[in-house]
């Protein structure tokens, strides 16, 4: 907590890395620890500034395009996970991988590709409800064999077949409550349409984000004004961000400490500063540290 003449200043501490991202961020230190060279396939997390940290220590960004130079070389999957076939690919051309996918991914990973086999043998349907284009969900339907539909909203369930046997899944970061609802109408239509209804939905959201919810909304009815801090492409920071503003309309986004404004805090005495799932505790302390210099 920081204290100004007239102000006081929370973090929320409940904020900050998910257990899968801390455990890549290590994985990837770890790794830099030992050699000046080192690859992720992709950004570790959706935050510019702790990016750029990990980049000065020496971690360079892979694309797709770069793969076939690193032969011999260390590559970090990271928490989002990766298709079997990005696996093959990189063994074969003898790139080193280095596995930071989340625990809870790797689960789900594992439940879709048995999903997967159990559907191709009754002419079913695998789903997968998140964005088509987020890592994580290429990830997932990597392992279904060809046999994935993904669903990005509830305004999409009509390309659902009801009169087959079906399997549900859910990208981890994605809304609890329209997952549910996407869940129930699939289980009531299809009990009105299989005389022996053949429906799972998996627990596939990830309950670090749905454990968050409830303190969040506490926290941010605490303070006159909240700063959510979170990398502009966070799906979990999105999320977040509106769960905030629902409780405080004075919730404002900001992803460096050089986007705050002045005139937010006119007349305020208490400021609360949450974050995402890959906004790291410094940099909500340097947000801390910057309204202390503007106010």
């Amino acid at each position: 907590m920081y204290f100004c003449i007239h102000m006081t200043i929370t973090i929320d501490h409940a904020a900050g890395f998910c257990p899968g991202v801390r455990r890549a961020i290590k994985k990837a230190e770890d790794e830099l620890g030992k050699s000046d060279e080192f690859f992720s396939y992709g950004s570790i997390l959706h935050n510019d500034s702790e990016m750029h940290r990990l980049e000065d220590k020496g971690l360079s960004i892979a694309s797709k395009d770069d793969l076939e130079k690193l032969g011999g070389k260390k590559l970090l999957i990271r928490a989002h996970g990766e298709p079997p076939e990005t696996y093959k690919h990189l063994e074969k051309i003898g790139v080193e991988v280095v596995d930071a996918t989340c625990a809870v991914v790797r689960r789900i990973q594992q439940q879709v590709s048995r999903a997967a086999d159990d559907m191709n043998k009754v002419n079913g349907q695998l789903l997968i409800f998140g964005r088509k284009e987020h890592p994580e969900v290429i990830g997932l339907a990597g392992n279904a064999k060809g046999m994935a539909l993904i669903l990005e909203s509830k305004d999409e369930l009509d390309i659902v077949d009801l009169s087959r046997p079906i399997r549900l899944f859910s990208q981890t970061t994605m809304d609890a409550d329209q997952y549910l609802f996407i869940s129930d109408t699939i289980q009531k239509g299809v009990r009105e349409q299989q005389e022996e209804p053949d429906f799972i939905r998996y627990d596939s959201i990830c309950r670090h984000v749905t454990d968050r919810i409830p303190s969040l909304e506490e926290f941010a009815e605490r303070s006159e004004v909240i700063i959510f801090v979170s990398g502009k492409e966070s799906s979990n920071g999105k999320k977040l961000f509106n769960v905030c503003k629902d409780k405080n309309p004075k919730t404002f986004f900001i992803s460096e400490p050089d986007e705050l404004k002045r005139e937010w805090f006119d007349g305020v005495g208490t400021v609360g500063i949450s974050g995402a799932a890959s906004t790291p505790q410094w940099l909500m302390e340097n947000v801390a540290r910057k309204i202390e210099e503007i106010i």
